[in-house]
């Protein structure tokens, strides 16, 4: 065995998981290259660096360790059901 087996070659992504959850968090991570965003110094670092769809597939992994680590914090009251509210049965006149 040799200790690159486990590594892959750069730029080659991972097609684990919904595809819909993949394009959500890519095109989260799109709006990060807007400069009110809050990932948008890491954003042009990475596309500076390298390029503008490296960036976004970086910041899109970075999304998800910050999910990773708020659902983690919040444990089992992550899969809480919080009631909704009413909708209003009166209707203006």
């Amino acid at each position: 065995m040799h200790s690159c087996d486990n590594k892959r070659s750069p730029g080659r992504l991972s097609r684990q998981g919904p595809e819909v959850l993949r394009w959500l968090l890519f095109e989260a991570a799109k709006t990060s290259a807007r400069g009110c965003a809050p990932g948008y110094g890491y954003h042009t670092t990475v596309k500076e660096r390298i390029d503008a769809n490296r960036a976004c597939l970086s910041q899109a992994r970075r999304i998800v360790g910050q999910a990773v680590h708020l659902l983690a914090d919040l444990g089992d009251e992550a899969f809480t059901i919080v009631a909704q509210p009413a909708a209003p049965s009166t209707i203006a006149r």
